[in-house]
């Protein structure tokens, strides 16, 4: 008896599970949503749009987002998103029924699946059909809370997250004239909104403590030198995953590369603003957690023989840019200048001094060659010099390579400006130049004693 209820309750837990199976592909008309388009990202695997709002669309197109980024008007370096939403854009989504719903109402809403007042009401079409419907970012906007119709932030925090409104798709699957609750696709929207007026997510200083860094994203890096390109140190163990509270999480970070003039390594983040980047120039990150750059940590497509500073801005799903490192940095870790020869990093040599000293791991080449890249290359003539030396250099090389005692007599030019390049290194190039200055008087001091008492000798022996 016991066994044969058991036996009826699986049964009639089978038979339920069926129906409702069977009920959830007889009412699910839409099946599949194929795109969204007018999002700063849309996620095509949890099927979520992001949204970002950030800095000043200069020229809003209903068919586009806004390049932000590019903005000459702007003082400073500010928040921007080179995928910005705005109010005129709309936001389009296609999608194909599994259901015939020919002629029966479908539309668009924005809210919550209980809301009956839609966007944009069409007639759908037999199952598998293409279908589309779309509606500004203004109505999305319009409904959220601390957001203005163009989905700039309307109150006085430094930003705005709306995670609480939804777009839904519906569709009149039982035939009753109406879109009930259980006949909408929910379209979750993550929508990242940052002032432009309050600074508190503009800019932030970077870490004070590498092993505990503060701030967000990646908060202090350096650069190498490199060939029409430079290379980012230290970018993934000097950086904090967590992000501002309740917006999305990191996926790149964003360099923004500007060509300096002249010969200062400071640059002041004032003096320069978005639309002045030379290049910039967006590197993924290995996940949320991992600032590791992906798929290198390459900034490519600089010319060579040019001073850039580089400064990081932070990015987040949603495509903004924000949190700049641009308080208390040290000029010399993110101005460097490129060049065509980098000895070690692209297997290229100190050409000379590596044949004078005979290896190009010797101490005395990696003076030579930190020397050029922190002086040399920052100056127009010393990159002209470089230039010159790299055309001529090899010739001179292989010569001196062939002979030990021109070896000897290279190696007894060289190192005076040794002395003057560890010098400079190490303590700065105005020490060295006045090292430099006192070397030359003390030698010129000493052959003016030689030259005095030679001409006192062959006086003293013309007179006997």
């Amino acid at each position: 008896m016991i066994n044969a209820v058991i036996t009826t309750v699986k049964r009639r837990k089978i038979l339920g599970l069926c129906a409702v199976f069977l009920f959830s592909l007889l009412s699910t008309g839409l099946a599949t949503l194929n795109g969204v388009d007018g999002v700063s990202y849309f996620d095509t695997t949890a099927k979520k749009i992001y949204a970002g709002y950030a800095g000043v669309c200069e020229s809003p197109t209903s068919g586009s987002t806004c390049n932000t980024c590019t903005d000459p008007a702007g003082s400073g370096i500010l928040p921007c998103n080179q995928k910005s939403i705005h109010g005129a854009l709309n936001v389009l989504f296609s999608f194909q029924t599994s259901a015939d719903i020919t002629g029966r109402p479908i539309a668009l809403f924005v809210g919550s699946s209980a809301e009956t007042a839609n966007t944009q009401l069409v007639a759908g079409l037999a199952s598998g059909k293409a279908h589309s419907l779309s509606t500004t970012w203004s109505s999305f906007c319009n409904r959220a809370t601390g957001l203005n119709s163009d989905c700039s932030v309307s109150s006085s925090a430094d930003q705005t997250v709306s995670t609480d409104l939804n777009f839904y798709i519906g569709a009149d699957e039982n035939n009753s004239s109406a879109i009930e609750s259980n006949e909408k696709l929910a379209v979750p929207v993550v929508l990242h909104s940052i002032s432009r007026t309050n600074t508190g997510l503009h800019n932030q200083a970077t870490c004070p403590d590498p092993a505990a860094p503060s701030g967000y994203g990646l908060c202090q890096y350096s650069l190498v030198t490199g060939d029409e390109k430079l290379i980012v140190q230290d970018a993934e163990s000097k950086a904090q995953a967590t992000p501002p509270s309740g917006s999305p999480e990191f996926s790149a970070v964003a360099f923004f590369a500007y060509q300096m003039s002249g010969d200062s390594s400071v640059i002041v983040p004032a003096s320069v603003s978005n639309g002045s980047a030379t290049n910039i120039i967006v590197k993924n990150i290995t996940s949320a957690t991992d600032f590791t750059l992906s798929p290198d940590s390459y900034l490519p497509g600089l010319g060579n023989y040019a001073r850039y500073c580089v400064i990081a801005g932070q990015m987040n799903l949603a495509q903004n840019i924000f949190a700049f490192t641009t308080i208390g940095f040290a000029p010399t870790d993110i101005c460097v200048a490129t060049s065509e020869v980098v000895g070690l990093l692209d297997d290229k040599k100190c050409f000379i001094s590596t044949a004078a000293f005979g290896s190009e791991m010797s101490s005395e080449v990696q003076i030579f060659r930190q020397f050029r890249n922190q002086f040399l290359l920052n100056s127009y003539l010393g990159a002209e010099f470089i230039k010159a030396y790299y055309k001529f250099g090899p010739v001179g090389a292989k010569i001196i390579s062939r002979s030990e005692i021109l070896k000897s007599i290279t190696r007894g030019f060289l190192y005076p400006l040794l002395g003057f390049s560890w010098v400079a290194v190490n303590y700065g190039f105005w020490p060295a130049a006045l090292v430099l200055l006192l070397s030359l008087m003390t030698v010129f001091q000493f052959f003016k004693k030689i030259r005095t008492r030679v001409l006192i000798k062959g006086y003293r022996e013309k007179i006997n």
